[in-house]
């Protein structure tokens, strides 16, 4: 490194041995720097600023995206009283012995059946509005009362379905006859 220098010096001396100095050309080249300078600060301070503002944008829409996910805490009828629980277990396990039954006889064409499927799909979605009823105002009479009675006409519609089933191979044995 020292040679280098020391050549570096030798070649070199014949501009370094000036008595006066050009002004012009210093103050020149130190403009040029200066202004280079501040455009590298602006422009990394508009970088800085983006990604700010992007970092922004992103916590702002996953913050609105959770915010809009609505989290539904399911009462049931066993956490306002033993008795009710019961009557619902009861009652729900009514509904699966029935269901069971309708899946083992259910024929391989459901078309007829349809209407009372809807119909069952239709019964659980006011069942699930009971639910946050039931949530939101806490233990109402009236909720309770209606949340039994969908698991007693969940039970008729299963029994009709079952019913149904029955008719129609009925039906289907007369006709072979």
């Amino acid at each position: 490194m020292k040679m280098k220098l020391e050549e570096y010096l030798k070649e070199k001396r014949w501009k370094l041995d000036i008595e006066h100095p050009d002004e012009d050309a210093i103050w020149a080249g130190i403009e040029r720097n200066m202004h280079t300078k501040r455009f590298v600060l602006l422009s990394s301070f508009w970088k800085v600023a983006a990604v700010f503002l992007l970092a922004v944008l992103v916590t702002y829409v996953v913050v609105n995206k959770q915010s809009g996910k609505q989290h539904v805490i399911v009462l049931t009828l066993a956490d306002i009283s033993t008795d009710l629980g019961k009557e619902e277990s009861q009652l729900k396990q009514m509904v699966n012995v029935k269901w069971e039954e309708v899946k083992l006889q259910l024929p391989d064409d459901i078309s007829n059946f349809k209407f009372l499927f809807d119909e069952l799909t239709e019964m659980d979605e006011i069942y699930a509005d009971y639910q946050k009823d039931l949530y939101r105002t806490g233990p109402n009479e009236q909720i309770i009362e209606a949340m039994l009675d969908y698991y007693q006409k969940k039970i008729k519609l299963l029994n009709r379905i079952l019913m149904e089933i029955q008719k129609q191979k009925n039906h289907e044995k007369a006709i072979q006859l």
